[in-house]
This record gives structure tokens, C-alpha cells and sequence, in this order.
């Protein structure tokens, strides 16, 4: 069995923590007025970490695909069935959350102007390519599908990283990787110096949002060599090392967030930090995995949320601000109404993205595990008799992956 079809119940616990970091953000620390006391104040200068559980969800997910596409790359059908199940896997509520936005669109009175008149173009968001109309525009556009531009940077990643695992020589693969990443950096950190005035295309755009999505897949190949897998567990103080001092930097990074040199910090090494922090995060829960250190992560509430984090990342602003737009407020923090609103749509949220995970993500997954890589021969991929990672061995019998 390939490596990644092996499940790591971790992981699910991983994408909670992810979901619940922007939540968190986007429920409380991006509403609260600071001056309000001392408790706002703190609240409004911390919780602002709770944006990175993007940065977090792009490790995740350089992992597991980079993952998929080693472990599949000799299958003839590797390309339809990648797409197949990346499209089963995405589009559904995707679909359904702009069929949604353009409908609030067209029917919603001028009240809603400030949610729903900033709309992005149709072709854009069905096409995937809304995060450069946000950098061109310097805007996000509609709140309801601001939060979509994350989104279109895996998709685009998804188109590129198929034909690189394909084409490239196994053995230059790990050094691609890294060097994608470092470039990807070195471009964002640039492009900012060179335009300070545009602040949301080093956000944005694909090109300068790699090192995350290469942080995971260097993490990927490492955990399918055995001899470099074995390293890295023989060395858990110094990974668990590694990690006290990433975590450490935490309160100083965030601190800059709410600073007057914020982008500065962000663009110019803050995301290459959070690479770091969450692929080290990432090394030492599969290192520890199946261990009671990590029972944690494989709880059944957290799981739960993890199952369900892909809908509350697309649906969550919807319900947060449509419940205010009906209240005829300010989307804000300030008052007992307003902690009231703001638990309601969290609700509201966890609720619908229960049910339609139940009624369609999960169906249409299950339809996309239909769609099998076929293989020849059986294969399994022997990381200690050759320097090559990547190496298969053919075995006996044939069988379909």
C-alpha cells in the first residue's frame, strides 16, 4: 500500500487546529476595539497569530500531495485520477459557496454593499484565478469570497506540482523543492521592497506563497526515505529542541503583526517562519504518531473538526457577517449583542458545515476514492537499499493501488 494512503489520524487533528487558529482570528481578534480595556487590548494584539492557520493548512497540504503524487507517479492514469479526486474533493461546496455569493449579489439590498458589492468577477472564481484579480485590484474583493484567494493558490499549485513530480529525476527532487522555496521567498521579500504601496500581492499571489507548500513536501519525501526518517527519530531532543526555540519566537512575531513595521515582518521573513514553525510542528507529530504524546490529536472532537475544516474555512465569513448585515450592525466586538451574533453564526456555521459534509463532501470524496491509480505490477518503495527515495520494487503479483 502506498504511503499515503495510509491514514495518520493526526492529521485530522492537525487541520482542526488549523481551522480553529482562523476562526479564532476571524471571530474575535480581528473584531475586538482595543482601546476598550486590557483584555481587548491583548486580545486584539495576539490573536492575530490565529491568521497563520493558513500558512498551516499550506504545510499540510504540501505534504500530503507532494505525498500523493511520489507515491503514484508510475501510474498510467496518475493524472485522471489526481484530478478526479482533487476535483471531488473541492469543487462541491466550492461551488456551492459562490453559487451562493452571486445570488446575495444580485438579490441583497444596498445594506449589504460593504459584504457583497465588491464582488469578483464570476470567471475568476470558477476559474481559480481570483487571487491575481485581488493583487491587481489591491482589494479581496467580496467579503463573502475575500477568504477564497488561499484556495486558488493550492489549486494552481495542484496544476504545477503533478507535471514537476512526473518529469523531474526522483534523486533532484528534494533539492527542487527547497530551492522553489527559497526563490518563492527571496521573490516575495523583493517584490515588497521594490512596491511597499502594494500590500496584498506578497499575500496573495501563488509565486510568493511556495515556501509553505514546499516546507510540506520536503517533509513528504523525507518520511517515504527510511534512512532520513530514522535520522530524524533518532534525533527527537533535537527536533523537540528545534521546536522550543520556533515556539519561543511565537509572542515576538505575532507582537509584530500589530506593528507599524507589520508587512515588513510578514513579507520579508514572517512567512518563511511559519514554514519553518509548522514544518518542524508537522516532522515531530508523525515522528510521535500513535504515541499517548499525540492522543490529543487524534480525539474524536477534533477530528471531527478537522473532517469538516475544508466548509468552515469557505462558509464561516458567510454566516458571520450575514448575521450582522440582518441585525443592522457593524461587524464588530464591542457589546453583549454583538458576543451573541457572533455565537450564533459560529453555530450556525459548525451546524451546516456538519450537514453538508454529511450529505455532500463526504459522498462526492467517496466517489473520488472510485477512481483508483492502477498499477502493472504491485509496487513498494524501498528507501533503505538505494540512495534514490523514490526507487520502486516490483513485486509479484498484480494488484491495483
Amino acid at each position: 500500500m502506498p504511503i499515503s494512503e495510509k491514514r495518520i489520524p493526526e492529521l485530522d487533528g492537525v487541520r482542526g487546529i488549523a481551522i480553529l487558529l482562523v476562526l479564532l482570528w476571524h471571530f474575535t481578534g480581528m473584531l475586538v476595539d482595543p482601546s476598550q480595556g486590557d483584555v481587548q487590548y491583548l486580545a486584539w494584539r495576539y490573536l492575530i497569530f490565529g491568521r497563520t492557520g493558513v500558512d498551516l493548512f499550506f504545510v499540510l497540504s504540501g505534504f500530503l500531495i507532494i505525498g500523493i503524487l511520489v507515491d503514484n507517479r508510475d501510474s498510467p492514469n496518475y493524472f485522471t485520477t489526481f484530478y478526479a479526486r482533487r476535483a471531488l474533493r473541492i469543487l462541491p461546496p466550492y461551488l456551492i459557496l459562490v453559487g451562493v455569493c452571486w445570488l446575495l449579489f444580485k438579490v441583497l439590498n444596498a445594506r449589504a454593499e460593504a459584504y457583497f458589492g465588491r464582488e469578483l468577477p464570476l470567471w475568476s472564481l470558477l476559474t481559480f484565478t481570483q487571487n491575481w484579480v485581488m493583487a491587481s485590484t489591491n482589494s479581496y474583493g467580496a467579503t463573502l469570497s475575500g477568504g477564497t484567494w488561499s484556495l486558488a493558490i493550492e489549486e494552481q499549485f495542484y496544476l504545477f506540482a503533478p507535471m514537476l513530480i512526473l518529469l523531474l529525476p526522483p534523486r533532484w527532487l528534494l533539492k527542487t523543492l527547497v530551492a522553489i522555496g527559497i526563490v518563492s521567498l527571496i521573490a516575495r521579500s523583493a517584490y515588497f521592497y521594490l512596491h511597499p504601496e502594494q500590500m496584498l500581492s506578497p499575500y496573495v499571489v501563488t509565486v510568493f506563497r511556495l515556501d509553505g507548500l514546499c516546507a510540506g513536501g520536503v517533509i513528504a519525501i523525507a518520511y517515504r526515505h527510511s534512512a532520513v526518517w530514522s535520522a530524524i527519530v533518532l534525533r527527537r531532543k533535537a527536533l523537540l529542541a528545534a521546536l522550543a526555540i520556533l515556539m519561543a519566537i511565537v509572542p515576538f512575531y505575532t507582537w509584530s503583526l500589530r506593528s507599524d513595521f507589520s508587512h515588513l515582518a510578514e513579507y520579508h521573513f514572517g512567512h518563511a517562519y511559519l514554514a519553518l514553525l509548522y514544518g518542524v510542528i508537522l516532522t515531530s507529530v508523525l515522528v510521535w504518531s500513535g504515541k499517548p504524546s499525540t492522543a490529543w490529536l487524534r480525539s474524536k472532537n477534533l477530528a471531527a473538526v478537522g473532517a469538516i475544516s475544508y466548509s468552515l474555512y469557505l462558509f464561516h465569513p458567510s454566516f458571520k457577517e450575514l448575521f450582522f448585515v440582518l441585525a443592522r450592525r457593524g461587524e464588530q466586538l464591542t457589546s453583549p449583542i454583538d458576543i451573541v451574533l457572533l455565537s450564533a453564526a459560529m453555530v450556525s456555521t459548525f451546524v451546516f458545515c456538519a450537514v453538508l459534509y454529511r450529505c455532500v463532501e463526504r459522498p462526492a470524496q467517496r466517489l473520488g476514492h472510485r477512481f483508483r491509480y492502477e498499477w502493472p505490477t504491485r509496487l513498494r518503495w524501498d528507501t533503505a537499499a538505494h540512495d534514490n527515495p523514490l526507487s520502486p520494487i516490483v513485486m509479484d503479483r498484480p494488484s491495483r493501488q
